[in-house]
Parts: C-alpha cells; structure tokens; sequence
C-alpha cells in the first residue's frame, strides 16, 4: 500500500512538473513573439502575409529576392547551413505555393555557394549577388524556372564589381529601367570595406560602403546586357542588406543580429554629386572625365521606417514593399516564432 501511494505521489510530481514546464515553454514563446513584434507593430499593421519562405526546413538561410514580371513568380535565394551549393527557389505569387528550386552551379556545373543576398532580373537573365569574392554570377532565366526540382543551373557569365581603383564585395543588387545597382555591406568588425570607402559626407554624416551603378547597353563590350564600367557610386550607411529603386527613389534595408532593422528612403533627384570627399577617374568620355559621386545620408533621407529583424533584400511589387527575412531560418531560428516564416507586402505609405 505504501508503495503504491508512493507511486501515486511521484505520478503527481511528474505530472506537475510537466505542466510547470509546458507552461514556462509558452511563456517563452509567447515572451518572444512580444518582445520581437511590439517595437515594430505598425510594420505588421500596414503589411499582409504575401508568402511563406521557402527552404526554412531544408537548411537554407534566404536572403535574395525578386519577383519575375509577366511570369507570376518570386524568386527567393540563399546559402545552406551545411555549405552545398546555394539555391534559388521559386514561389507561384498567385497561390504562394513553393515550385521546387535550384542549385548553383559555375560554367562547368559544378556547385557554388554564394550568400546569394541578392537577385535580380534583367531581360532574359538572373543576376546573383557572389558577396565575398565581389563578382556577379549570370544565369539564364529560363533555365532557372523550366529546371527541374534541385537540378543543377549553369553560370553563363560572371563579372567583378569594379570601378576606377578597387571592388566590392557584392551583398545586395537591384536593377532600374538603364542601371544596375550593385552595393556592399559594413560593420565592425567581421565586415569591414576598404577605407578608401570610409568618407565624411557633405551632411556630416560617416559612410563607409559603396553601391556601383553600370548603365544598361547592347554593346559588344556589354555583358548580359549590363556595360561593366561605373557611371555612378553612392556613399552608403553600414549595415545594408537590400535595396531597390521605386519612383525614383533609393530604397535600403539596413539589419543585423536580433536589432530591429531599418527601411530608409533616399531621394538624390536634385542632389549634387559630393565633391572634395573622393576624386575617382572613370575613364568614360575622355581623359579626367569624373564618376560622381552622391551621399545616402541625412541630407538626402527622406524617409524611415522600423521592420523586424534580420530584413534581408527588398523589392516592390504593385506598390508594395517585400522583404526577406532569415530569422527563422535553422541558423537563428528565433523567427519561427515571431513570424519570421513568412514574406510580408507592406504599404510603405502607412509608415512614412
């Protein structure tokens, strides 16, 4: 009989214990959710769920997107946890299922693993961001959404983003009705740019990243339809992860860690290019012709916003603002419970 009331008492305890246990787990979740939307409650109010991201339960860690115009599909790009080859996956914008994806490959076909923080279609060709080794890796487009599920995609081009004196590392690119738009990501101390892209802008404001414009052409020295010398250089703020060009305006996404990330809006329409700071020789229309130079900074700011954290690249689709997100991605996971799993529209005019 004792025994069995001992029994009894230890089911009790265990039982308790259990529910003490499920409890604290929810107040956990609960905890986070809380602690990651409330700072940035209006973001979720002006936005609706567009999509789930792709690839989260396949170790990816997504950070490029795009969405291919005519063709109802966003293409979302990132690097696998383990290092196999970066994948590309594609998402039907209509129903948001997920279409399969593929694998990255060089000229031969063999696999390569870029961050792909950046995608980005012009004509009949995806543009990949390569991110450490600053080149820019070309696809063609159809190739990439006939493919089959996890069927490896040839390079067909690749160029290094260059201009008069040094490179970037690519992090993120976007392309405008006659530009390409390369840019670079910093911070101390893991990713830190050259210094000759360190400059005290006119407003005062210290930069320390560069983006890379190359003009759209048909030429012969072009390459997939992009003339790979730069027309212009932006002045950028660190932390920039994405960035698009929508009426007009310059658009970033600026995120690291568990910080809230940040949406600024540039507007360099009537902006004169910054002199004194840095004097580049582009080589294009004659000896001494100079490749300007404007300032994403305060002066040109003309609008910001709080999203959550860890926003990775940026597109507008019909007037709305998409971001990718990683937290809730195998690598930080945080976000599958914060709604990080999915990609958000947002109507950029209810937060500015």
């Amino acid at each position: 009989m004792a025994e069995y009331k001992s029994r009894s008492k230890i089911k009790k305890f265990l039982k308790g214990l259990l529910i003490v246990i499920v409890a604290l787990a929810v107040l956990v979740v609960v905890g986070a959710r809380l602690y990651f939307r409330l700072p940035v409650s209006d973001y979720y109010k002006a936005s609706e769920k567009a999509f789930t991201i792709p690839g989260l339960s396949q170790n990816m860690i997504p950070q490029g997107l795009e969405y291919v115009d005519g063709r109802d599909v966003y293409l979302v790009g990132g690097y696998q946890k383990d290092g196999s080859p970066s994948r590309v996956y594609k998402v039907n914008s209509r129903t948001g299922k997920t279409e399969g994806y593929v694998l990255l490959g060089d000229e031969n076909g063999n696999g390569i693993s870029p961050h792909a923080g950046g995608l980005a279609v012009h004509d009949k060709y995806l543009f990949v961001a390569g991110d450490e080794d600053s080149s820019i890796f070309i696809y063609n487009l159809e190739d990439v959404l006939t493919a089959g599920k996890g069927e490896m995609v040839k390079m067909v081009d690749k160029f290094e983003a260059r201009y008069p004196g040094g490179k970037i590392n690519v992090a993120c690119l976007t392309f405008t009705e006659d530009k390409l738009i390369v840019a670079e990501f910093y911070r101390v101390p893991n990713y830190v740019t050259d210094e000759s892209h360190w400059i005290t802008t006119p407003a005062g404001d210290e930069n320390h990243a560069f983006a890379i414009a190359y003009p759209l052409s048909d030429s012969e020295a072009s390459i997939c339809g992009v003339y790979p010398t730069a027309v212009e250089l932006y002045s950028l703020p660190g932390l920039v992860q994405g960035i698009a060009v929508h009426d007009g305006k310059i658009w970033i996404s600026q995120s690291y860690g568990t910080a809230k990330s940040t949406i600024c809006c540039y507007d360099i329409t009537d902006a004169e290019p910054a002199s004194g700071i840095l004097q580049i020789s582009s080589g294009i229309g004659g000896p001494g012709k100079m490749t300007p130079i404007y300032a994403l900074d305060s002066s040109t700011l003309v609008a910001s916003f709080d999203a959550p954290p860890m926003a990775e690249e940026i597109v507008f689709v019909d007037d709305k603002l998409l971001i990718m997100s990683e937290s809730a991605s195998a690598k930080y996971i945080f976000g599958n419970f914060t709604g990080g799993r999915s990609c958000y529209a947002t109507d950029v005019d209810k937060l500015i």
